[in-house]
């Protein structure tokens, strides 16, 4: 590693420390972090938030499973859940792989929720494809219940004869950000569908925001 790469990864190991980052933040460091295979966790998030594409080699396994285990709803055969793309506790060892091996200590895990939802952020409106001409089938999208704030996606799926969209998480972290009032017994999360989060960073604080809204008003 040269001086200037040493200077880069301590600006945003300070960043993260201090909790005052962003998710452009994020994105300036998955690009620059995410290029060694060695760092699994972040090689995979970076290259699915740069190229935009459910589609790229280090995540469409997962997402075709999903869609594999959605095209058997109502087909009578086992039902299976489909896990989280990362849990919190892998993304928090893979972030602090990346930074003890650079001679940094482990991030809190207040900071590290705060990296986890401006990845969240970043990934949304995403196209889900499916088939051989790899038809858009869904999307995702930001998801917020009274217990987590979600990466969820939706892929639509024929069931007895109907298109029917299912929706799963893909990513999740614990809301301690946001009051979410429970819509059910389940704590189904509201889908931000037709607008985008945006994360941002004030006196510390991470902030969920949804400017295409803000606007309208």
């Amino acid at each position: 590693m040269d001086r200037k790469q040493q200077q880069v990864i301590t600006y945003y190991y300070e960043q993260f420390k201090k909790r005052a980052f962003d998710e452009k933040d994020v994105l300036g460091f998955l690009t620059m972090s995410g290029n060694n295979p060695e760092f699994e966790v972040l090689y995979s998030l970076s290259a699915f938030v740069i190229s935009r594409d459910a589609d790229q080699q280090q995540v469409k396994p997962y997402f075709d499973r999903a869609h594999d285990i959605i095209g058997r709803i109502g087909t009578g055969g086992p039902k299976e859940k489909i896990e989280l793309l990362y849990t919190f506790k892998e993304l928090r060892n893979g972030l602090n792989h990346y930074f003890t091996a650079h001679g940094f200590s482990k991030l809190e895990t207040g900071a590290v929720s705060d990296f986890l939802l401006c990845v969240i952020s970043l990934l949304q409106g995403i196209s889900l494809r499916t088939g051989k001409n790899r038809r858009v089938a869904g999307s995702l999208c930001f998801g917020a219940s009274h217990k987590e704030l979600q990466l969820m996606g939706t892929i639509k799926t024929m069931v007895h004869g109907r298109s029917v969209p299912v929706t799963f998480p893909v990513l999740a972290v614990k809301n301690d950000y946001e009051k979410v009032q429970k819509q059910d017994e389940a704590d189904s999360p509201y889908l931000f569908e037709t607008t985008v989060a945006e994360m941002v960073s004030s006196e510390g604080k991470l902030l969920v925001t949804f400017p295409e809204i803000i606007k309208q008003t």
